[in-house]
């Protein structure tokens, strides 16, 4: 049976949701990449790592099951990171990376943000081709924290 993206709601983190949170996360670092010890402590307390520095995480809910993520960590009052993007396997295909894009572009012009940027990697070609659609640019990439990190992309908002 095909699940219709209609019935998807993108709802705000809740601390009930942390192990969801953190499995939709480790799931994709393992498949590419490895967890390292920079990436365990957003995953462990997203509520101290993230929201208690001004950020936000927001989820797709599927019928009462989280089946991905996204993250704004705030960088400066003008600056955010889009960052822990993923959508549970299974249940990609089905448009969910953009409404959780379409929730974190709503919060940076609510926040009015001049810009928001995000680290990838080339192989994620299906993020990239995301990223690029809602008008990402790329950007010289200097000191990355993590070194899965290959390519920085930045969204400009008009001020």
């Amino acid at each position: 049976m095909k699940r219709e993206k209609t019935n998807v709601q993108i709802i705000p983190y809740e601390d009930s949701h942390r192990d969801a949170f953190r499995d939709i996360n480790y799931q994709w670092l393992t498949q590419y990449f490895e967890v390292t010890a920079y990436d365990k402590p957003f995953f462990e307390n997203p509520r101290k790592e993230i929201l208690d520095k001004s950020g936000y995480i927001f989820l797709a809910s599927l019928e009462n099951d989280i089946v991905g993520s996204v993250a704004l960590e705030r960088v400066s009052d003008k600056a955010y990171t889009l960052a822990k993007m993923g959508v549970k396997p299974g249940f990609q295909g089905l448009k969910i990376g953009q409404l959780l894009m379409d929730k974190a572009l709503e919060k940076a012009k609510e926040l009015n943000l001049e810009s928001l940027v995000l680290y990838t990697n080339h192989q994620l070609v299906q993020a990239l081709n995301l990223y690029s659609k809602y008008g990402f640019q790329f950007e010289r990439l200097e000191n990355p924290l993590v070194e899965r990190a290959t390519i920085k992309m930045a969204k400009k908002f008009n001020q």
